[in-house]
């Protein structure tokens, strides 16, 4: 069996035989706020999801001094911190800074995963003889993303593998850097429940089986939690010591389904929810078009106090056109009795690309439904997504339709879901 190559280097004094970075960004979405509103820097900042928002979804450093988290109602994080000041989130300016940041990385080391809008995996084996020095290309990390962002600040964690890296990357706004021989100790007396991965769920699980700390999962046999968690499972019972076996994947994997929802609290009124479901709607069309991908299977469903009212619908030949899909959204209203309604959804389940499709030979190789939905999209394009829509649409306006981003958001690849 071959043996791993090493890297020796200078910095550590360490044999690396993996390397993976972590770049973190600090309170990302309030520093974007501070990057452009010099007023704003230094002070307690809490986003909210649009202008209608009630919701902490991010809070500056500032601010979480005084208690504010994300998920805070605005009416308790303001009695905590009195001059906290709310800023409607702008998800358009975040992901151009996060396409911006992430791009720019890539010149470092073109072994990139984007793990979220503001996370990043980058695998460093490859360019260690280049650079020289693990402190050399955490330096440079640091740099490329004040750069590109303007002048945003991140943490950076560095070992042998993703999980590892990511535990490192607790000091914020700091460079961590623990050589694979180093990680296992480093990482010993941690909370079972720092590593990334381990829900509340998991957590009690492993404390039933006397693991508390990392150093705990030696105690257990590993096939217990690959018997109870699968891969993932065997994985963390890994990562715990030291040794977090899984690659970072830079493929760009397809979408296995697209979709859009909303949130509500119990709505009742018929337009209002036409209006919503018109934007969602509008928004996968889109995003379908944007991807050149097709789908002939797509799920909807209207969430009443006592369950979905759900169906999936089959569509011959496949479509990413808006009208079409509104006529399934219009069949479903038939199933809704007038409940209140708390959540939204439409997702297209059965995706394919748009260039091998199976088509209609019965209809119109021009179709005029197509033709309008090219020219909506180069219009909104130029001039700003909302430039043109329907009337429907436009009986969601009193309601919050901003878009949320995505955990797993991408934007410069096919996850980008704004």
């Amino acid at each position: 069996m071959q043996q791993q190559q090493s890297f020796f280097c200078p910095d550590t004094r360490k044999y690396w035989h993996k390397c993976v970075a972590l770049v973190d960004m600090v309170a990302f979405f309030p520093s974007c706020e501070q990057l452009d509103n010099k007023d704003l820097q230094g002070k307690p900042i809490g986003v909210i999801n649009g202008d209608k928002g009630n919701t902490i979804i991010s809070s500056s450093y500032e601010a979480r001094a005084y208690g504010v988290k994300t998920g805070m109602k605005v009416d308790e994080a303001t009695k905590l911190c009195s001059n906290l000041i709310i800023c409607p989130s702008r998800p358009d300016r975040y992901a151009e800074i996060s396409g911006n940041i992430m791009q720019s990385l890539t010149n470092v080391s073109p072994d990139i995963r984007v793990f979220s809008i503001d996370e990043c995996f980058i695998n460093l084996k490859p360019v260690l003889n280049l650079y020289g020095s693990v402190k050399k290309i955490a330096d440079l990390l640091r740099k490329t993303v004040l750069d590109a962002s303007g002048g945003l600040n991140c943490s950076i964690g560095i070992s042998e593998g993703q999980l590892t890296a990511k535990f490192c990357a607790r000091n914020k706004g700091k460079t961590t850097i623990i050589p694979p021989n180093e990680i296992k100790e480093y990482m010993a007396n941690a909370s079972i429940g720092d590593i990334c991965g381990i829900g509340k769920n998991t957590e009690e699980y492993l404390n039933k089986h006397n693991v508390y700390q990392c150093k705990d999962i030696e105690n257990i046999p590993i096939s217990v939690l690959s018997k109870r968690f699968g891969d993932i499972g065997k994985r963390l019972y890994l990562t715990c010591l030291g040794n977090d076996p899984l690659p970072v994947d830079t493929v760009e994997h397809d979408n296995k389904s697209m979709g859009h929802g909303k949130v509500l609290n119990g709505v009742t009124e018929k337009n209002i929810v036409r209006g919503i479901m018109s934007q969602l709607n509008e928004r996968l069309a889109r995003r379908l078009r944007k991807n050149e991908m097709a789908c002939d299977l797509f799920y909807i469903g209207f969430k009443t106090g006592n369950g979905w009212v759900e169906q999936k619908y089959k569509t011959h030949p496949a479509t990413n056109c808006s009208d079409q899909m509104w006529l399934l959204i219009k069949e479903h209203f038939k199933l809704w009795k007038k409940q209140k309604l708390y959540q939204l959804q439409i997702t297209a389940l059965s995706l394919q690309s748009d260039d091998i499709r199976q088509i209609d030979l019965f209809a119109d190789i021009e179709d005029n439904d197509n033709k309008i939905d090219r020219l909506k999209d180069e219009i909104n394009a130029k001039f700003g997504k909302a430039s043109v829509r329907t009337g429907i649409e436009m009986l969601a306006d009193d309601t919050n339709m901003v878009p949320v981003i995505a955990f797993n958001f991408d934007a410069k690849g096919k996850k980008n879901s704004l």
